[in-house]
């Protein structure tokens, strides 16, 4: 009777001890299609079974664009500073409590040749370099409250 007695009211414990298992990875990956993105990626454990949101976060991209007309000449253009940035989330329902992730973040769309800098709008806007500045990784569980972070810094994926 007295172990029935000590069991009773006790409930058991839901162990959530959220951690990511080894280190999330970020690369960066070459500028295609005028655009630069880098991508993180990795696994997350002990986690609850609700959503996970996972995504990223830049303060700001710098970015070098260059102007190319009709007969390959080429012009410089100007420097463009975007700040806040965040990339599309990924939406993950964990099983036995535990998710992996793949997430990008890209540059914004060019600029218009004018914006640019560029002599006039017969000119093409390519991106040559970019820079993203204080990239972090976000976990968040419930979507909406932050669980885990990861800095990585700034990345240069030119």
């Amino acid at each position: 009777m007295t172990l029935l007695a000590l069991g009773i009211g006790v409930t058991p414990a839901l162990a959530q001890n959220p951690h990511f298992i080894g280190d999330p990875t970020c690369s960066g990956k070459t500028i295609t299609s005028n655009r630069a993105s880098i991508t993180c990626s990795g696994s997350v454990a002990g986690l609850g079974t609700g959503k996970v949101a996972i995504f990223l976060t830049a303060d700001s991209v710098r970015a070098t664009y260059l102007c190319v007309n009709k007969g390959g000449n080429t012009a410089p253009g100007h420097p463009a500073i975007f700040q806040d940035l965040a990339g599309p989330t990924q939406t993950i329902t964990p099983r036995q409590g535990r998710v992996n992730f793949s997430v990008v973040l890209q540059t914004p769309p060019n600029p218009s040749p004018k914006d640019a800098g560029c002599p006039n709008n017969n000119w093409r806007v390519v991106l040559t370099t970019a820079t993203f500045n204080n990239v972090v990784l976000h976990v968040e569980q419930p979507v909406g409250t932050e669980i885990l972070h990861a800095d990585f810094g700034n990345i240069d994926p030119s």
